[in-house]
């Protein structure tokens, strides 16, 4: 593991930290993780992406607000 300084712009700062935040990880770990999915590149094709809704409405726990939210249960998060 290496340890390095990266300057980060105050809003992307604070919107890693609410994320880290909703996620229960630390910054770092969240901040790894975003990276590694972004070198990683898109999920897989073959893979279904998860039901968003049921017949009646979104899937429990799905806050069709919370854009982030959507996108880690998208990638299977």
């Amino acid at each position: 593991m290496h340890r390095t300084t990266v300057n980060l712009d105050e809003a992307v700062y604070r919107k890693v930290k609410r994320l880290a935040r909703r996620r229960g990880r630390s910054l770092a770990r969240t901040i790894e993780d975003l990276l590694r999915a972004a070198l990683d590149g898109p999920p897989s094709a073959g893979r279904p992406a998860p039901p968003l809704h049921q017949r009646n409405g979104p899937r429990a726990g799905v806050e069709i607000a919370d854009r982030e939210r959507l996108y880690d249960l998208l990638e299977g998060r």
